[in-house]
């Protein structure tokens, strides 16, 4: 029996979640979790989960949010930025349960971004708040 879902899991609903948008879709089909591939060629994306804060509650399971950052490489800049502008119309005010197993996503909101270049590439990164 699998184990149930936390805000552990949200990386994966988040990617499964970009991997089923066109507009994502449309630019890559390269999403990676924490670590990129040797061989990736750009354009790509990559995430991983960068904070977790967890409230107790009397009963259940705690209500967690998490900070995930999802970055967005490409060759040119623009490229950078029209691959995030695309990662952040598939998640901004995400609302979701997946597997309808009672494990739900809230809410999905941008809380900051940044951008920066290095290895021959554009990288634009996205951290998006995500409350369970």
């Amino acid at each position: 029996m699998a184990a149930n879902k936390s805000i552990l899991s949200a990386g994966e609903i988040l990617r499964n979640v970009l991997a089923s948008d066109e507009g994502v879709s449309a630019v890559t089909s390269k999403i990676f979790p924490v670590v990129v591939e040797d061989a990736a060629v750009l354009p790509y994306i990559a995430y991983s989960r960068q904070g977790l804060d967890s409230q107790a509650v009397k009963t259940g399971r705690p209500a967690d949010t998490a900070q995930i950052e999802v970055a967005c490489y490409a060759a040119s800049y623009a490229g950078s930025v029209d691959l995030a502008e695309a990662v952040r119309d598939a998640l901004e005010g995400l609302q979701t349960e997946p597997d309808g197993n009672g494990f739900r996503i809230r809410s999905c909101h941008l809380t900051d971004a940044t951008e920066n270049i290095g290895d021959g590439c554009y990288v634009q990164y996205l951290t998006f708040t995500v409350r369970i």
